[in-house]
């Protein structure tokens, strides 16, 4: 991503995407300032960039209207195995209304999959996938309620499954 802008405005860059840390609502770490598409990480789908768009901008104007405002307690978004990087990289689960999407890259080519989510050792949700490569973003959804569980970090990882 291109960041000059970000930089000069001191949010915080992240060493993996080269680009603006963001909250799950897309917000950076300067508040009332939000990033989207390849200012957040490099996409491929232009879908995922214009829903990411659309996030960023309804986050932006309940931010105009109503301020900061929610809960703030924040869980980690953690890259486990075989997961390059996660956007967003933290997310404030009293601030998600019925779910957050989580897009990332894994940093190796994987057969029959399985997506793990993680907290504080225990396992919250996993997806399954056919396979995975890192030229494609992955997406999973992330029900509010199973965030109003976690506590601390999350860990998302890849566990490679045999095929039968």
């Amino acid at each position: 991503p291109e960041n000059e802008l970000t930089r000069q405005a001191g949010i915080t860059i992240d060493p993996r995407t080269n680009g603006a840390v963001v909250w799950e609502n897309m917000e950076t770490s300067l508040p009332g300032v939000f990033a989207s598409g390849n200012v957040a990480h490099v996409h491929d789908l232009v879908d995922f960039v214009t829903a990411e768009s659309q996030r960023a901008g309804a986050a932006a104007a309940r931010y105009v209207l109503e301020g900061e405002g929610g809960d703030d307690s924040a869980l980690e978004v953690v890259n486990g195995d075989g997961v390059s990087y996660t956007v967003p990289q933290h997310i404030r689960p009293g601030r998600v209304e019925k779910a957050c999407d989580l897009f990332f890259r894994v940093n190796r080519v994987c057969g029959p999959s399985r997506i793990l989510v993680t907290s504080g050792g225990t396992q919250i949700a996993a997806y399954s996938r056919d396979y995975l490569a890192p030229g494609e973003m992955e997406h999973i959804l992330l029900p509010r309620k199973l965030l109003d569980g976690a506590s601390g970090s999350l860990t998302v990882s890849i566990e490679e499954v045999e095929s039968k």
